[in-house]
């Protein structure tokens, strides 16, 4: 059995191979340049290298011959880029799984929000994926093509800067929480984010992969089992150094003029979806259960980046 990873390079990636490896695939990676992987486990060295760039004449064709029976597409943001490339490979993989985001609901009408629920998104990156999620599911129920859609929340791995409980990437926030410095929050702080190690996006991918045909034509969050809403993620993480939370709230025009022109734009794209996502389908369909939100945060807040813990 053959299996390759485009993007095989980046956060799920590295998780992901080691399990398709482990399972007696033989395993290409697929990406632009010769970066190394990041995490240090042996069953990265048994992983083929091959260099393509996206885009390129030769790319679909490139993956093609490599007669995999699993594709994973994790850098597709484009139906008619994953169109394409399920043109190449069709009548020869068994398993084509791509990666989605739950911005393909957009805003949410009902929380917790099923894969079926809200599939109303903004911006043309949620519309996208919603575009790539409907034709997997179409292809299969026209003509049997075997694709899945995983669609994860904010992506997490020790070693890369998180969303924080302001919606954005400013590593001071964690620290104020640590100190009990005063910490600012847009609105009321009930807006939620929801977090996912990559590891699970991985392991609901490699689910997928080993259950089959109970997978063709579906998509699936890949999330922890809740989300969280601002202020509470405040008052979890200044708990882990035995403080309170020090909060103090704002409209969003207030707000703006609190953090950066860049920490403003990040916190409003995730404060303006909030998303909530079920993952009872993952559980029930799959069999995976991913690790709650706080377990991966404090995994994350122990790269020498935070500092912290």
């Amino acid at each position: 059995m053959k299996a390759c990873v485009i993007g095989g390079k980046g956060k799920v990636g590295n998780y992901l191979m080691p399990m398709l490896v482990r399972a007696g695939y033989e395993v290409y990676s697929v990406s632009r340049g010769k970066t190394e992987f990041y995490l240090d486990v042996p069953e990265l060295k048994q992983v083929h290298e091959v260099y393509l760039t996206r885009g390129s004449e030769d790319f679909e064709a490139s993956i093609a011959a490599l007669d995999c029976d699993v594709v994973v597409d994790m850098i597709c943001f484009t139906e008619s880029d994953m169109l394409r490339l399920i043109d190449a490979i069709k009548g020869r993989v068994k398993h084509y799984v791509a990666c989605g985001s739950l911005w393909y609901h957009g805003q949410s009408d009902i929380v917790p929000v099923k894969e079926e629920d809200c599939r109303n998104p903004t911006g043309t990156y949620g519309i996208q994926k919603l575009a790539m999620a409907d034709a997997l599911r179409r292809l299969w129920k026209e003509e049997g093509f075997p694709g899945t859609i995983v669609h994860p929340g904010h992506i997490c791995a020790p070693g890369h800067l998180i969303i924080n409980p302001q919606g954005n990437r400013n590593v001071q926030i964690f620290r104020d929480l640590m100190e009990g410095n005063e910490v600012p929050l847009p609105n009321l702080g009930l807006e939620t984010v929801h977090h996912v190690h990559a590891e699970d996006i991985a392991g609901i991918m490699f689910a997928a992969i080993q259950k089959g045909e109970v997978s063709f034509g579906e998509d699936f969050h890949a999330a922890s089992e809740r989300a969280v809403s601002l202020a509470g993620f405040c008052r979890e993480v200044a708990s882990w150094y035995g403080k309170e939370a020090n909060l103090t709230f704002h409209s969003l025009e207030e707000f703006k003029s609190l953090v950066t022109e860049e920490e403003y734009a990040q916190a409003l794209e995730h404060i303006s979806r909030s998303p909530a996502a079920s993952m009872e389908k993952v559980k029930t369909l799959l069999g995976y259960t991913p690790r709650s939100t706080y377990d991966t945060v404090k995994e994350c807040l122990k790269a020498p980046i935070y500092g912290l813990l």
